[in-house]
């Protein structure tokens, strides 16, 4: 069963590109939303979750990081401001800084997977860890 990826993007091309390329590599892309209130229809039905900060409804991205991060959905944040991204956060497992290119996202893609199945396995260079970031024993 393949993992269950969900983008939280407000730019259409963004998140067509990005569901693309999460289809591309065997994942099951199971929705995308430009709003927190879009967003939070799929709480608990992603294992990971790709958030950009700032929506349609304003900067929500953490907001929504937290409601998902709740559920154990894998979160990382992706936003052109990495610096809006607190470092001590514990809604999200770390930042990739945008434009994100089709192989760091299969790398960020493939280590968030590592993680949920308990492998230990290299942090891709592009994905910031941040240091409140539940681990995978959470």
């Amino acid at each position: 069963m393949p993992y269950k990826v969900l983008v939280i993007e407000d730019q259409f091309l963004i998140a067509a590109a990005a569901e693309q390329v999460i289809a591309d590599l065997g994942y099951e892309v199971v929705g995308a939303a430009a709003s927190r209130s879009h967003a939070l229809d799929y709480v608990g039905k992603a294992d990971i979750a790709l958030i950009d900060l700032n929506l349609l409804d304003g900067a929500s991205g953490l907001d929504i990081a937290r409601d998902f991060a709740r559920t154990g959905t894998s979160v990382v944040i992706v936003t052109a401001n990495p610096t809006a991204v607190p470092s001590e956060t514990d809604v999200a497992i770390g930042v990739l800084t945008k434009p994100v290119d089709d192989v760091s996202l299969s790398r960020t893609l493939k280590y968030l997977v590592s993680r949920i199945e308990g492998r230990a396995i290299r942090c891709p260079r592009e994905l910031h860890l941040l240091s409140g970031a539940p681990t995978s024993e959470d």
